[in-house]
């Protein structure tokens, strides 16, 4: 290894034409620099400073066929609670009260003077943005005792406008399907 000497800084910076000043100092001559040695395990000396050079580590060879994935089974989806009626909203306009309700599946509820039957009701699975609707029948009982059908048809939870009931007294919508965890299968036993 050679010594770097400020005299050797200032003829790399001439060499290289940077546009630096000269030292100030006088500075010895810098000494002829030797011939290279022969042998292959040390560089030239060209007046600049060695580089270490490290080996890079050895690259295992890639296989020929890459490595097979391990097999995972799919998620289980989420078990769907089983529908058994739709809660219901109901308002006397007259009165200004509101109520809420529940009504099972074909089952009749009594509204004042209307009778609710809920024939279906649908809802999206919980990962799924909510909505819930029924098919509703509505029939109304006449101070005569007899009854007549005002309404047959679709409600949505999330618009209840859409298909509403037409009536002077009475407004209803569907606010969510009545629904129970679906049965679960008890654990096998254990191996004896």
């Amino acid at each position: 290894m050679s010594k770097i000497t400020a005299a050797t800084v200032a003829a790399l910076l001439a060499s290289v034409n940077i546009g630096l000043a000269a030292p100030t100092a006088p500075t010895a001559p810098a000494p002829a620099a030797s011939p290279p040695a022969s042998t292959p395990s040390e560089p030239p000396d060209d007046g600049m400073p060695p580089v270490e050079t490290l080996p890079l580590p050895p690259v295992p060879p890639s296989p020929a066929t890459p490595p097979r994935p391990v097999d995972t089974p799919p998620p289980k989806p989420l078990a769907t609670p089983v529908v058994v009626g739709v809660v219901l909203g109901g308002l006397d306009k007259i009165a200004a009260r509101t109520a809420r309700f529940e009504a099972d599946i074909n089952q009749q509820v009594f509204y004042n003077t209307l009778i609710v039957t809920a024939r279906i009701c649908k809802t999206r699975p919980p990962e799924e943005p909510p909505e819930s609707a029924a098919y509703i029948d509505i029939q109304e009982r006449k101070p005569d005792g007899t009854t007549a059908n005002i309404f047959s048809g679709w409600m949505f939870a999330s618009s209840p406008a859409l298909n509403a009931l037409e009536h002077p007294v009475y407004d209803i919508w569907v606010i969510s399907c009545k629904t129970v965890p679906p049965d679960t299968a008890a654990p096998a036993p254990p191996n004896s």
